[in-house]
């Protein structure tokens, strides 16, 4: 959606974080335009129109201080790489079993998938973190250091520049943001190094989420893309799971045909979610089949959390 500044210019309202053009091979409809939604915090299953979720007014359209307007260069960005999700490739890969290892298929699905981690709500929301406590840190020891590290880089720091990076208002954080998911291809590098298969089910049963890029730790503890533990999983379709990991003892590139309704898959999925899953059924199917798939679900809490009970 645009909205028309007090200069006349249009720029984009409505800022989509999981891109509609994904989320239409969930759609319970046949004109693709309705998606079942069900949160795990409060409320009744809905049947909502898939342009009205997963959607933020200005995510990604911050005030540019040098013209006084709200910039949606990098919204127009990231629809160009939606456009993907229309290739022949990706519908492929949503129904056929394409090579995996095949270079630009992987390098298009690998920046897709590293947008998508990058443009969420949840990472900006770890960015604002990050600089909340840097300069409480700061403010305790009363004194710029000259140098700080984050996810094993040394940065180093100006005090002349301090005080604007400590007073940053939110849409100077968002510029921030922005940078940083302009380097996607650097974490899309990362995954096309990984082990790539994919769970093919029979039937149509895989949901996805307001937070589709799953992390499946060792531990309580993420310790990044890169370790040797760490294995992705992203809902491709109703009846495709891409599963990425560092099993490089194992064979890749590989097709395994779902064992189970897919329930335990569901279960890491939701519960990586911010709020809501998505599915092309009714929700209330997808929980039923949990409760059925008790044991498989106890097994994935288990995976989730290190073996540790909870």
């Amino acid at each position: 959606m645009k909205s028309t500044s007090t200069s006349g210019v249009q720029t984009t309202k409505r800022c989509h974080w999981v891109p509609q053009a994904y989320l239409r091979a969930f759609a319970a409809d046949a004109e693709r335009r309705k998606i079942w939604r069900f949160s795990k915090e409060a409320g009744e299953p809905e049947l909502k129109p898939i342009d009205k979720v997963a959607v933020s007014f200005y995510l990604y359209v911050p005030f540019d201080p040098a013209t006084g307007r709200r910039n949606d260069s990098f919204e127009q960005t990231l629809s160009k790489l939606e456009s993907w999700f229309g290739e022949p490739a990706w519908k492929a890969l949503q129904t056929e079993m394409v090579d995996l290892g095949w270079e630009p298929m992987r390098k298009m699905v690998s920046l897709l998938v590293a947008t998508m981690m990058l443009r969420n709500p949840r990472h900006f929301d770890f960015y604002k973190q990050w600089h909340r406590q840097l300069c409480d840190e700061v403010g305790v020891r009363g004194e710029v250091p000259i140098s700080f590290e984050h996810k094993g880089k040394i940065y180093p720091l100006e005090s002349a520049s301090w005080p604007a990076f400590r007073d940053a208002t939110e849409d100077d954080l968002k510029r921030n943001w922005i940078k940083e998911m302009n380097g996607a291809a650097h974490y899309a590098t990362m995954m096309m190094k990984m082990r790539w298969s994919v769970l093919c089910a029979e039937e149509p049963v895989f949901i996805t989420s307001d937070a589709p890029v799953t992390f499946v730790p060792p531990s309580l503890t993420f310790r990044g893309i890169s370790d040797p533990e760490t294995s992705i999983l992203f809902p491709i379709g109703p009846t495709r799971l891409l599963c990425m990991d560092h099993l490089m003892h194992e064979p890749g590139d590989q097709y395994y045909p779902l064992n189970g309704s897919g329930a335990a898959q569901n279960l890491l999925l939701w519960r990586n979610s911010l709020e809501y899953m998505f599915s092309h059924r009714h929700t209330d199917e997808v929980c039923a089949s949990m409760v059925a798939d008790k044991d498989q679900l106890e097994a994935a809490a288990l995976a989730s959390t290190g073996g540790q009970s909870t």
